[in-house]
């Protein structure tokens, strides 16, 4: 039953995404500022080579930030709608994934990507329906990362957000944490989001400690400063 309200949910997300992808791009193109604070911990910049995975990388934002502060950067980008990551730079490798199924399925949508010195994951946590997915998504990453590199993800913390939360409402047959929200005016648009809490978060940082060690968390962006939960990681 897990699996088959997993898959639901992450249907319903893939079709929202396709559906909205260009009104959802166009209201996503500012840097987060979570990702300034980022390259402060793990000290980004200069003329250091860096070798980075997005897993969920979107309309490539976070690419086109980075490259300001890393020029020497080379990306290998996943995410499951092309209509969403549009334009590619060049020293982007994109292919389509559906990391959110191979997670159920304990396969790696990522073979032949080299490891990389920095993995992150940013907007989709809260997409994986499943914890077992939040976890394995960790696990994944930690996989294609070399020795001491660094792993980021961010949490969605939505639902401490009064605004946000009046948006919402409760997934069918999902969880207390587990919500819908739509988009705009648009009518019958729906995706499915999780609010991890900080014991969830606690747990997934335990259950990861035979791939990764956790270094720190902060918290950022949104009207708050407080949207997201930061969480970076290295392999050991």
């Amino acid at each position: 039953m897990d699996k088959v309200f997993a898959r639901s949910m992450s249907a319903l997300t893939t079709d929202f995404y396709r559906r909205v992808s260009a009104s959802f791009s166009a209201s996503r193109r500012s840097a987060w500022r979570g990702w300034d604070e980022l390259c402060n911990v793990l000290d980004l910049g200069g003329d250091a080579q860096l070798r980075v995975l997005d897993v969920a990388c979107g309309n490539l934002r976070f690419e086109r930030f980075l490259r300001g502060r890393v020029p020497h950067m080379e990306t290998w980008a996943y995410d499951n709608c092309e209509e969403l990551v549009g334009e590619r730079p060049r020293h982007v490798h994109y292919a389509c994934a559906d990391v959110a199924e191979a997670l159920l399925v304990d396969s790696d949508p990522l073979q032949g990507t080299p490891l990389c010195d920095l993995a992150v994951s940013f907007g989709f946590m809260h997409h994986l329906p499943l914890e077992e997915q939040r976890l394995g998504l960790l696990r994944l990453l930690a996989l294609h990362t070399r020795k001491g590199g660094k792993v980021a993800v961010a949490f969605w913390q939505f639902a401490d957000d009064e605004r946000l939360r009046a948006k919402a409402r409760p997934a069918p047959s999902g969880g207390a944490h587990d919500y819908l929200l739509g988009w705009q005016d648009e009518p019958d648009v729906w995706r499915f989001c999780h609010h991890a809490t900080e014991e969830e978060v606690d747990r997934l940082v335990t259950a990861s400690s035979g791939h990764l060690r956790e270094l720190c968390r902060f918290s950022a962006d949104g009207r708050t400063g407080r949207l997201n939960r930061y969480v970076v990681l290295e392999v050991v």
